[in-house]
């Protein structure tokens, strides 16, 4: 897991699937995401995750809700399937943004 430092955002990148061995670490990045800038758009890039397990999944929702606690906003990026299809089931884009690309994502920031 790498954090990409841009003008106006930040963005972690995950490069592993995300499984019971890893979810610890996993829920640490978010946290140093979230806590350790001052800037307040964060992505989370998912593009090469093939798979994530329920825990990553309640890291994710509520590293997106404590962003919005601080004015904050997280959205993840480089949803595909298989993993579009879970974040639909789990009716993540009602309380946040999801991008099928990192790219999508950074526009969405940069137009704000």
């Amino acid at each position: 897991m790498l954090i990409i430092e841009m003008d106006s955002m930040d963005i972690l990148q995950v490069n592993q699937e995300i499984t019971i061995k890893n979810v610890e670490q996993f829920k640490v990045n978010l946290e140093s995401l979230l806590e350790s800038t001052q800037k307040r758009y964060l992505i989370l890039d998912l593009e090469k995750v093939t798979y994530l397990n329920s825990s990553a999944l309640g890291c994710i929702a509520d590293t997106a809700m404590k962003a919005k606690k601080v004015n904050k906003e997280l959205v993840v990026a480089g949803i595909k399937p298989p993993i579009d299809e879970i974040f639909h089931i789990v009716k993540f884009e009602f309380f946040m943004e999801l991008f099928k690309s990192k790219e999508e994502a950074v526009e969405y920031f940069s137009s704000k």
